[in-house]
């Protein structure tokens, strides 16, 4: 399991996810530009991102040693589904296509359709109090970060710029993915109702959604139930 997490999140925010999972589970998670170890790099835009993704999946151990599945949670869905695609099309990455069993994504509405057109952008605005305010639309900041100003501090640009490379995507399903997809919510996130969720089955012949209790913060405030949900999913990656 490869985690690219939500917004201005670094490696550390799998950790709770790594100490549910099933023993026999390899799990890592993505430590992107601007966060931890690599706060002084600067956060690239999308492309950046998931070039940087894909040279983390490059560097991870060859084929035999275990199937991969990408698990992208909120904007590291994105990144994660662009990263997916990158994989397997490139044909000079060897075995590439048996190296993605499945993509995984948590907390994310489908993206062939950009929502909310009229809704305010991170990108038009560097004032503090109007980013707070669009940030807590979108979901906000795990309840721990939140409630410590000095840490909110130092993870906000990292969720600012994170959000800004993804806030106006959109992609067309085609070409399908070439591996299975899972999504998971909670039943609780008013971002991600079914009708903004049920178009990801469009982007793979082989797609399956799972509930879970919760809100939006699922990898961050129930990563316990997350875990659940992929391990009663696993049949869906062959």
């Amino acid at each position: 399991m490869l985690i690219i997490p939500h917004a201005g999140a670094g490696a550390a925010s799998g950790l709770a996810f790594a100490e549910h999972a099933p023993a026999e589970w390899l799990v890592a998670t993505v430590r992107l530009p601007g966060r931890e170890s690599r706060i002084r790099e600067s956060v690239p835009d999308l492309p950046g991102l998931v070039a940087d993704v894909v040279a983390t999946i490059r560097s991870l151990p060859g084929p035999g040693t275990a199937p991969l599945i990408i698990v992208g949670v909120c904007s590291g869905a994105v990144i994660g589904l662009e990263a997916v695609r990158e994989i397997l099309r490139d044909g000079s990455i060897h075995d590439g296509r048996d190296r993605v069993a499945g993509l995984v994504v948590v907390s994310q509405w489908a993206v062939n359709e950009k929502p909310d057109p009229g809704r305010r952008l991170l990108r038009d605005t560097d004032d503090r109090d109007q980013v707070l305010d669009i940030i807590r639309e979108f979901g906000g900041v795990p309840t721990s970060v939140a409630a410590n100003q000095e840490m909110l501090q130092l993870v906000l640009p990292g969720i600012v710029a994170d959000m800004r490379a993804v806030e106006d995507y959109s992609s067309d399903p085609e070409p399908l993915l070439g591996c299975p997809l899972l999504t998971v919510f909670g039943d609780e996130d008013h971002l991600c109702p079914d009708e903004r969720t049920a178009d990801w089955s469009l982007f793979s012949e082989n797609t399956r959604s799972a509930w879970v209790p919760g809100g939006h913060m699922l990898l961050a405030e129930n990563p316990a139930l997350l875990v659940d949900a992929l391990v009663g999913n696993l049949d869906q990656f062959g």
